[in-house]
């Protein structure tokens, strides 16, 4: 497996512009963690019913992304990514506008299930359009020696993005608890115009003869082990992610929805600027390889379970959050990167499809499975349960043949 790419520049002002897209793209992604939620009882669903709006959601992303990914090899990175980047604007303003119709009105609880199920529909379909579409770019656009660094300035995206939604959502709060997911969608739009009129569409690789209709898929041996770490460390990050404004309430002891939306933007502030400094700073100095960003990742995640699981207070939450961006920021791109080696330049794009739609399929159980363990088990049985679950993938970690470059 050859790449004539040793000489190309790491980092180009078509990263710095494809980066700040996705850096809009996971402002709402925080944004719609820190709003739904409490806004839940308030407009007449149940905890079951938010939690199959996102999980049927992130089941239509995940099968939406393998097409997209498949479909970058060929229609392009740039298209697809500027499709997708409409698509989760389009999405996005469904639901916020489905929200103010609950808070404002007095639709059926059924109906507005319905109305904020579709909208999440509509972004599902098409936003799966922009990972697939950015981690084919990176891969197109960097060395193999530079592969786990690249990966790691697409994860620090979403950090930034965590980072930045909640002080968006805490400095906008004064117009309405809404309001912030507007002003996302409207990032993404400047984003959406800017890639259009400046970034270039990366040179494309060719698949060698006899291979131009393979098809990568899940099941492929050289990338199977990686599919199923992402699936399971998206699958319990989600989980948390669903249910810790309710933790907050009941273990913590926080009170009143304004006050657990600000805990919980705190915490994920937290996770957002370890995982930022970690993927910034010390993945890009200390260029870590991707099996050891692997081998010290999901340790990381497991210590994080831990930690939460015998919170007491809001300092230790987030310290708990702190461990689990450390986590997200080794984890992600050794896994990434370290499949992306695995495989042939012409399946990159093919790749990245894979790689979005295993944490979204983590990430549609996840939210399902946390809410049924918190309401059906006790408030503490999603963290019990991660706890063993990623020492067990820390060991098989060890095992896994990761490349270095």
């Amino acid at each position: 497996m050859t790449e004539n790419d040793s000489e190309q520049p790491y980092m180009t002002a078509d990263k710095v512009l494809l980066l700040f897209g996705l850096v809009t793209y996971g402002i709402g992604q925080s944004i719609l963690f820190i709003v739904f939620p409490p806004l839940v009882k308030e407009i007449g669903l149940t905890l079951s019913q938010y939690g199959f709006i996102m999980s049927a959601s992130s089941l239509v992303l995940a099968l939406s992304a393998i097409f997209w990914g498949r479909r970058s090899d060929h229609a392009g990175r740039k298209p697809t990514l500027l499709l997708g980047l409409f698509g989760y604007a389009l999405g996005t303003t469904g639901v916020a506008l489905a929200l103010e119709w609950g808070v404002r009105g007095s639709p059926e609880p059924w109906v507005l299930f319905g109305v904020i199920l579709l909208a999440r529909f509509v972004y599902a379909s098409l936003a799966s359009a922009i990972n697939p579409a950015a981690s084919g770019y990176i891969a197109d656009t960097t060395s193999r020696e530079n592969r786990a660094r690249g990966m790691a300035l697409l994860g620090m995206t979403s950090g930034i993005g965590t980072i930045i939604g909640p002080v968006l959502g805490g400095a906008l709060a004064f117009v309405s608890v809404i309001f912030p997911m507007y002003v996302a969608v409207t990032l993404a739009l400047v984003a959406l115009v800017t890639l259009a009129v400046v970034l270039k569409e990366p040179r494309r690789h060719a698949a060698p003869q006899g291979q131009a209709t393979k098809k990568l898929s899940l099941f492929d041996s050289r990338v199977r082990a990686f599919l199923f770490l992402f699936f399971c460390f998206w699958m319990f990050f989600t989980m948390i992610q669903v249910i810790i404004a309710f933790y907050l309430a009941d273990q913590i002891g926080i009170e009143g929805s304004d006050k657990i939306a600000q805990a919980t933007a705190s915490a994920l502030m937290a996770m957002a600027l370890m995982a930022t400094f970690f993927q910034l700073v010390v993945i890009q100095t200390m260029k870590i390889t991707p099996r050891t960003m692997l081998r010290l990742g999901l340790p990381a995640f497991a210590l994080a379970m831990g930690v939460l699981l015998v919170a007491e207070n809001l300092y230790m939450v987030w310290l708990s959050f702190g461990l689990f961006g450390i986590a997200l920021a080794l984890s992600n791109p050794g896994i990434t990167g370290g499949a992306s080696l695995m495989v042939e330049p012409h399946e990159q794009g093919a790749l990245g499809g894979l790689f979005s739609a295993a944490p979204i399929l983590g990430m549609s159980a996840g939210p399902l499975l946390g809410s049924l363990m918190y309401e059906r088990v006790s408030h503490v049985f999603p963290m019990q349960v991660g706890l063993v679950a990623f020492v067990i993938l820390s060991v098989y970690a060890f095992a896994l043949h990761v490349p270095d470059k």
